[in-house]
């Protein structure tokens, strides 16, 4: 069907609450959904890439490969665990992080459309 089914529960709340602090309104629940999907995406680039700077260049291509062939995400999450110390609190890092930057943007985003420009 589409990705939203591949969201957990969790970070859909997560994204949703995101969404809700920011002020957003959709007309329809679709509308709603599509934006949850883009917002996802964006975090998962934003976690893939702190994964990365986390692991130890040796144990990024095994990483990929993990990916790759779409292995099972308690096999992924084994996997993390055995070779990023800490993993749990990189985790809430890095989604506290992305809450931030994403309200900060649409809080910078608002700010400049409501500044008139001036004539040259």
């Amino acid at each position: 069907m589409d990705n939203e089914t591949n969201i957990p529960a969790e970070v859909r709340a997560f994204l949703e609450g995101i969404l809700q602090e920011a002020g957003m309104s959709f007309p329809d629940e679709t509308m709603k959904a599509d934006m949850v999907k883009e917002i996802f995406n964006r975090l998962d680039s934003f976690l893939t890439a702190s994964i990365v700077d986390n692991l130890k260049p040796e144990d990024v291509e095994a990483f990929i490969k993990l990916n790759e062939e779409k292995k099972p995400q308690a096999e992924i999450e084994a996997y993390l665990r055995d070779k990023i110390p800490n993993v749990d609190g990189m985790f809430a890092k890095v989604f506290a992080d992305f809450r931030d930057m994403y309200l900060g943007n649409v809080n910078k985003a608002r700010s400049e459309a409501s500044i008139p420009s001036t004539p040259i």
